[in-house]
């Protein structure tokens, strides 16, 4: 009996012991049924999550997700939103051909999903024209963008019961999607009027002036939250035109509390180190300073490493590849001769745009030395469509395929991570511009007027 009695508390105890170590559920279970698949792949995407979910011959997928809880969208034709959490266990069905309208949920989590596709189909109601939306009087942009967010509050009120950490959460996120919509306006004007003097009011961004922007929960739930902030900090077009106020534009940001914040502005700045920034160094520095992300930094440190190879003067490093009649180039080969590089590739709608002005500029410098290059990024698979653009749309000067396209050693070389990009390089093979103007830009004739 002595035994027994000493049993009896250590068993209490291990059943005590199992219940408190019980792990955590740190998945969401998502399947379904996709009719008319678009491919074989379905997926899944967060800021900072992306997961492919394999879609069966029969349109059936299922996949665990091991996520936080917050906002993802996924991609399968079209993209939609989705509110993913663990212990989630969700099942869609859809119809690709009538996509938004078809989208249902059911199961763990489904009725907040359901609002989130019902939001899709109630903005279609509202503003089914999003250009006449921004072409509209500011006083009927305000009342729209207002009806849609008390139409949105008016949905969610139905899925108040099912999780009240969502419709807190939902509640700010309606808010901020309001906000970012007001901001939104004059640029969208100035696009759909063709009027680059207009101007809002300077009443409209009222609600947004008291906005809190070092809110760290914020920033990493709501994607208009993030665009308000990056709004606030990061001005492109002053940056761009006045390089100098880099610096200032840093030290307001290392004011943030939130490393999150800083971290994710920090990542704007990637594109920036660029040939063509004149505060390259100090940009730089600021990044390196300021982000406490190391996998990033050592992303801009092996770009930064490059850039800085590529400012006015330096030797241009050097590329040979094949020509559209099958002849090798090299810019060895153009010694002597004022090189104007065109890093294209036939998909890129805003390349295709510069090639009437392209074929201008080449006129009006037929008989100089100036050499018209023009070196396509394509894939492997497109090399055919490539010759066959050559001849359709008669581009001139000498057309070469960068072979390994992204990943080609002319891409590495120049840090070529957006095209169309334009190199201008001089007679002696030396760096002119690594990031030079587009052929629509009248300072490329005053450059090569320079040159020549």
């Amino acid at each position: 009996m002595k035994i027994l009695r000493l049993l009896i508390p250590a068993f209490a105890l291990l059943l005590f012991l199992s219940c408190s170590t019980e792990p955590s559920i740190d998945y969401a279970l998502f399947s379904g049924t996709i009719e008319n698949p678009a491919g074989n792949k379905l997926t899944v995407l967060g800021s900072d999550f992306e997961q492919e979910i394999a879609v069966a011959d029969d349109g059936t997928f299922s996949d665990t997700l091991r996520l936080e809880a917050g906002y993802y969208t996924f991609s399968h034709a079209e993209r939609s939103s989705l509110y993913l959490a663990p212990g989630h266990n969700i099942s869609m069905a859809i119809n690709t051909e009538e996509f938004d309208e078809t989208i249902k949920y059911t199961g763990l989590g489904s009725e907040i999903n359901n609002y989130m596709a019902g939001k899709v189909l109630k903005q279609e109601e509202l503003i089914p024209d999003s250009k006449a939306h921004y072409l509209s009087e500011e006083t009927d942009y305000v009342a729209k963008t207002e009806e849609l967010k008390l139409a949105y509050l008016e949905m969610l009120e139905g899925v108040k019961e099912a999780d009240a950490f969502f419709y807190d959460l939902e509640k700010r996120n309606v808010k901020y999607d309001n906000l970012s919509s007001l901001t939104a306006y004059e640029g969208g004007h100035i696009y759909y009027a063709a009027e680059p003097d207009f101007k809002a009011s300077e009443g409209l961004l009222d609600p947004i002036k008291e906005l809190d922007y070092d809110n760290d929960e914020d920033y990493r739930y709501f994607s208009s939250y993030r665009d308000l902030v990056s709004d606030k900090y990061i001005d492109y077009y002053a940056i761009v035109g006045n390089p100098d106020t880099i610096s200032q534009v840093l030290d307001n940001i290392k004011a943030l509390k939130s490393e999150n914040i800083k971290n994710g502005l920090m990542k704007s700045f990637k594109y920036y180190i660029s040939p063509a920034f004149d505060q390259l160094g100090s940009l730089y520095e600021g990044i390196m300073e300021i982000s406490t992300d190391d996998e990033y930094k050592a992303e801009v440190t092996e770009k930064y490493d490059v850039v800085k190879k590529l400012v006015k003067g330096k030797p241009a490093p050097k590329f040979a590849y094949a020509s559209h009649d099958d002849k090798q180039v090299s810019l060895d080969d153009l010694k002597g001769k004022i090189v104007y590089i065109d890093v294209w590739a036939t998909w890129c709608g805003p390349c295709l745009r510069e090639v009437p002005f392209l074929k201008e500029v080449e006129a009006a410098y037929e008989g100089t030395n100036v050499q018209f290059v023009s070196i396509s990024i394509d894939q492997q698979k497109d090399f055919e469509k490539w010759k066959k653009m050559i001849v359709d749309k008669k581009l001139g000067g000498l057309q070469l395929f960068a072979e390994g396209d992204w990943s080609s050693k002319l891409a590495d070389d120049y840090a070529i991570d957006s095209i169309p990009r334009f190199l201008l390089i001089d007679g002696d093979g030396n760096i002119v511009s690594a990031d030079a103007p587009r052929p629509r830009d009248p300072e490329l004739r005053e450059m090569l007027d320079g040159l020549i």
